[in-house]
């Protein structure tokens, strides 16, 4: 069983991209759309987040969103040739390991920031300080997850282009 773990900051497709794996007929695992897999976590306390959480910059300086990571594996245990794994988290370089393949949606700054700007499916990043919290980050993350041999796909690409590169990455040897 290949296991492919596909990445990216906010607004990079991640929830389109499992949207569309899902149509293509191959089974996906969304981190943020998934139950009681993630959750908002105190960064001082480590106390699990009640209730729903007002997405702003203050918020998310004092928390982080993290990733049951034997959860998740569990999740994973299923009779299937290939599994994808979408999502990011304060937390994934403690799963990254359990993956064949990593992929990093990247598109241009403008890209993601409007998209976030827009986004009907979610709230995140509908805060104008998240957005400028995103610019702010998202080079060193795209660097560092490249570094450890994340494979970068174009997300700005249409998405029927976007995840044919996907499936074409995830049935390479590596």
């Amino acid at each position: 069983m290949k296991k492919i773990y596909i990445t990216g900051i906010a607004g990079t497709g991640k929830t389109t991209v499992s949207e569309e794996l899902q149509k293509r007929g191959f089974y996906t695992i969304s981190i943020d759309e998934t139950d009681d897999l993630c959750s908002w976590v105190d960064r001082e306390t480590n106390e699990k987040v009640q209730g729903k959480a007002e997405l702003t910059r203050e918020f998310t300086s004092k928390h982080q969103w993290v990733c049951d990571a034997d959860y998740l594996k569990k999740l994973m245990n299923v009779d299937e040739e290939i599994i994808f794994v979408l999502g990011i988290t304060s937390n994934q370089s403690e799963y990254l390991d359990v993956f064949n393949t990593v992929l990093l949606l990247q598109c241009k700054p403008e890209v993601f920031l409007e998209r976030l700007k827009n986004r009907t499916n979610n709230t995140f990043g509908k805060d104008k300080a998240i957005r400028d919290h995103m610019l702010d980050w998202y080079e060193g993350f795209e660097t560092r997850l490249i570094a450890k041999g994340a494979s970068p796909i174009d997300a700005s690409l249409p998405i029927d282009k976007v995840v044919d590169e996907v499936i074409k990455q995830a049935f390479l040897d590596k």
